[in-house]
């Protein structure tokens, strides 16, 4: 019996999920924002009656995003996945709700990325796959043709385990290009380098 946790701190909401027994438990605690994850993890596995060392694996939406939910997020899940001795994997978080999403139609995703700019991506599922047809990105809102159709949903941990169940699990020979290490995906160039300091005379 897998059982797999989940974090997602890369959007407005905050939610931690557990797979098991073939069934998706979701916390939300938004409003704790990031430094409620461990209390919403230990919630969430007493909810369950579950064990912390029953967990198989943990997956973690690694954005586009907020920065700091990703920072979070990704260092909770490795120092976690690494004190059981379990694997941990990034999920593209705009892959997760683009599956949830794009079933139904393509669909093309907008969210403010601040700075006067949007983090912009394209997808559609065809034969239960997931197609990617414009790679996340960052482009200027003033470049934005708004005359075109986009969304901006929220993605949450239960988008990242229904992704692994139902896309990842079931097409495993595509899974290397779906799993990532727990790393924020940072879309940005550094916004300063820090100058090597000269060497004294």
């Amino acid at each position: 019996m897998t059982t797999l946790l989940a974090l997602e701190l890369s959007s407005a909401h905050c939610t931690v999920a557990v797979l098991h027994s073939g069934n998706i438990t979701e916390h939300d605690f938004s409003n704790q924002r990031g430094r409620g994850v461990v209390c919403a993890i230990e919630n969430i596995l007493n909810e369950l009656s579950l064990d912390v060392h029953q967990l198989d694996a943990i997956y973690v939406g690694i954005g586009p995003g907020s920065y700091t939910g990703l920072r979070i997020a990704c260092s909770a899940a490795l120092m976690l996945a690494y004190s059981l001795n379990i694997e941990c994997y990034g999920i593209n978080s705009f892959e997760a709700m683009a599956w949830r999403a794009a079933q139904q139609q393509p669909l093309t995703i907008l969210l403010d990325a601040y700075r006067q700019q949007f983090y912009h991506a394209e997808y559609h599922v065809a034969d239960q796959h997931l197609i990617c047809t414009q790679q996340p990105q960052i482009i200027e809102q003033a470049d934005w043709d708004n005359s075109r159709e986009a969304s901006s949903p929220d993605t949450c941990a239960k988008d990242i385990l229904s992704f692994v169940v139902e896309f990842i699990s079931k097409h495993p020979n595509s899974a290397p290009n779906h799993l990532f290490s727990a790393e924020p995906l940072y879309l940005r160039p550094p916004a300063f380098r820090q100058q090597k300091k000269s060497a004294p005379k």
